[in-house]
């Protein structure tokens, strides 16, 4: 009996905001810029109103009046217009406008009814999926999470949305959402690469202790607001990492701005990850979406699946978690990598990440550490005091990162101006401390 009444059940849909939402358009300009933010043609219920919504949506982008005329005259010369009713229908939508001021609201109406309707549409998917015998349950739930969360940010999605004049897009006030002014957005990507013991682990250990604390990572005696960070240690054990952070967080709280509890996660995986694993991918995403880090620190990339480095497949699948975590928490994400060993060929071995290519185009700002050629630095630890911070790839947007790192007496690593530095064009030849 309940079966019968399931399949008597009239799917979520509201026909009057339907018809209020596409009838504001007609009567406003500023209504229909609002509705067509608000909804996806596939939230209309009836197949004429996502027609004419679609319809609409065009004329809007190609700058043109929408009225019951205009729209009449491009419904019809599409073949459409007897298709959802003709004029006379189009007409009646501008009628059954209570007010075009509230066209956002109708426009709501019609894309919750229609959510409603997907969620309906993929609970039956699932349940039939499960009751299959065949594919891997870990798989079938990592679907499930995947297509749950893509149904919840469907609302918010404006791909589908009308393009923009190019002269109406540069009028847009962009503001910067920094996590440390001038040097950190949240969304950013950074891989810092070095040669084994070259000090890029240390760096990054500092910087997630520093932006925790409310202190700048190269400027230590510049305070900004405190961040949550979140560490994913994939290399180092517990015991390791408390025996190198200990220093750090004294560092930080003889500045009188100690990290505040719940200000920093940290989770120490020296097995590794595997995230071209269902498993490991879902024990990653429950974190990221329990603490909703600003930064999150994880790797090394080695660490982070267990096939061949160099296959862009395996690289792929782990930039889509890491991305997917990105998006979850609106967070940076810092890596580190190894860089090759020197193959003979120039003075240098080269500092972009060891393994698939795919890691070269991902990140917004990648940098390697190489040791400074000054004699004098080079004498104390093969040149472990100075170091150039160099961009290995062009970076997509102008940061203030600095040029040159030396060990500091609180900090590991601080910035500093090599005393050779030409003052028109700031390069150094050796990188000179002293």
């Amino acid at each position: 009996m309940a079966d019968d009444l399931d399949f008597e059940r009239v799917p979520p849909q509201d026909t009057y905001a339907e018809q209020a939402a596409l009838g504001a358009c007609m009567l406003s300009k500023a209504a229909c810029a609002e509705v067509l933010a608000a909804v996806a043609a596939e939230a209309f219920y009836r197949p004429a109103h996502a027609t004419i919504y679609s319809a609409v949506a065009e004329l809007f982008q190609a700058g043109e009046p929408v009225d019951q005329i205009t729209l009449a005259k491009h419904l019809s010369d599409r073949g459409d217009l007897a298709r959802v009713g003709g004029g006379a229908y189009l007409y009646e939508l501008a009628q059954a406008v209570p007010t075009a001021a509230n066209g956002e609201y109708y426009a709501e109406v019609v894309q919750d009814r229609g959510l409603r309707r997907a969620l309906i549409e993929l609970s039956n998917r699932l349940t039939q999926m499960g009751y299959s015998p065949n594919g891997e349950t870990s798989d079938l739930i990592e679907y499930a999470v995947t297509k749950v969360r893509e149904l919840r940010d469907r609302a918010a999605d404006v791909d589908d949305l009308p393009t923009e004049d190019i002269l109406d897009f540069v009028e847009h006030q962009d503001t910067y959402d920094w996590i440390v002014p001038g040097l950190v957005e949240r969304m950013d990507r950074m891989i810092l690469t070095a040669g084994e013991g070259g000090g890029k682990s240390v760096l990054l250990r500092q910087i997630a202790i520093t932006l925790a604390a409310g202190i700048h990572p190269f400027e230590t005696w510049r305070t900004i607001d405190p961040i949550k960070v979140m560490v994913i240690d994939c290399e180092n054990g517990e015991a390791s990492s408390r025996r190198k952070y200990k220093p750090l967080l004294a560092a930080a709280e003889s500045l009188d701005l100690p990290v505040r509890r719940g200000q920093f996660h940290i989770r120490c995986r020296p097995e590794g990850l595997d995230l071209t694993r269902p498993q490991d991918r879902s024990w990653t995403m429950r974190r990221v979406e329990e603490f909703k880090p600003d930064l999150l620190v994880i790797g090394p990339i080695y660490r982070l699946h267990t096939g061949d480095p160099n296959s862009e497949e395996h690289a792929r699948k782990v930039s889509v978690v890491l991305d997917e975590a990105r998006a979850t928490a609106r967070c940076a994400v810092f890596m580190e990598a190894h860089s090759p060993h020197h193959n003979g060929f120039g003075q240098h071995r080269a500092l972009r990440p060891v393994g698939s290519s795919l890691w070269m185009r991902w990140p917004e700002f990648g940098f390697g550490l190489r040791p400074v050629e000054d004699e004098k630095s080079a004498e104390d630890g093969d040149g472990a005091r100075g170091r150039r911070f160099l961009p290995w790839r062009g970076m997509r947007d102008e940061r203030s990162w600095p040029q040159f790192l030396k060990q500091g007496e609180k900090w590991p690593w601080i910035s500093y101006r090599p005393i050779d530095t030409n003052e028109f064009t700031g390069h150094s030849p050796t990188g000179a401390i002293w």
